[in-house]
């Protein structure tokens, strides 16, 4: 399943990443990759920045026969394990996987300990994926418009979930609270999977997350899914309809890109 969704962008991204060791060999530290490899997530495991991480963990070790370890360090939006990099020595032996929070950061917080522009040095563009509204099965609510008409009678707790406060997938159901004028609290996690598994218990009706994050519980049954964020419906789950087919003027998409500490090598034009 994740195979069919990821494996055309990790071809890619382990393209971009061998370049980018190529060029670190051409660094002092000669013979690059000499040692262990750490990808920083900074959100908590099982999620989908995670499972992509792994993945191009397992891809990379393979290609440069050096293993490359996932350590996760959730938490204040990203900026613990993000700030984590930027103090890392610029080497390439360490790298980060970021998402929206990255750019969104700097706006929404007045102090961050990096700045997101000089700290880091970007290797390659991994993914795109749009965001799905998923919720408990019992959630009265089979589609935004019902979602919608559930809110303006205000006969349920419309609380929600998110991978964290900041990101797009926060920033989605904000842009959904503006156009539909229903109010919704936004439930803070440190991560979309326990904002999932909290919408598998019940204990929230919903949550927005990407379409990864909880495809295993969708396929399953374990969640419903009332809507999604692509511009049109989405190969892998056709029968999810768009934002824009309930009436809201929304596309949202999230990014997953990796970089590494500020000052890392760069690939020469010859290399």
């Amino acid at each position: 399943m994740w195979g069919r969704i990821w494996k055309g962008l990790l071809t890619a991204a382990v393209a971009g990443l061998v370049g980018a060791g190529a060029a670190a060999a051409q660094s002092p530290a000669d013979g690059y990759p000499s040692r262990p490899i750490r990808i920083i997530v900074p959100f908590a495991a099982g999620g989908s920045v995670d499972v992509l991480a792994r993945s191009l963990g397992q891809k990379l070790t393979e290609a440069w026969g050096q293993p490359v370890i996932v350590e996760t360090r959730p938490g204040a939006s990203t900026m613990i394990g993000t700030a984590a990099v930027a103090k890392a020595p610029p080497d390439g032996y360490t790298l980060i996987i970021v998402v929206s929070n990255h750019a969104t950061n700097p706006a929404l917080y007045p102090n961050i300990p990096y700045d997101a522009m000089k700290d880091f040095a970007p290797v390659s563009l991994l993914a795109r994926t749009p965001v799905v509204v998923y919720a408990n099965p019992s959630f009265a609510a089979n589609d935004l418009k019902d979602l919608v008409a559930i809110g303006k009678a205000k006969s349920a707790l419309l609380n929600f979930g998110s991978a964290g406060v900041g990101s797009m997938t926060h920033l989605t159901a904000e842009m959904l609270k503006l156009q539909s004028g229903v109010d919704m609290t936004h439930v803070v996690y440190k991560g979309g999977t326990p904002a999932l598994m909290d919408v598998v218990g019940g204990q929230i009706p919903m949550t927005f997350a990407t379409i990864t994050q909880a495809l295993p519980q969708y396929k399953a049954g374990q969640v419903k899914a009332l809507g999604i964020s692509s511009a049109a419906r989405y190969p892998s789950v056709p029968e999810i309809p768009t934002f824009k087919e309930r009436g809201f003027d929304l596309v949202a998409t999230e990014w997953f890109g990796l970089m590494a500490p500020g000052g890392t090598p760069k690939p020469s034009s010859t290399s």
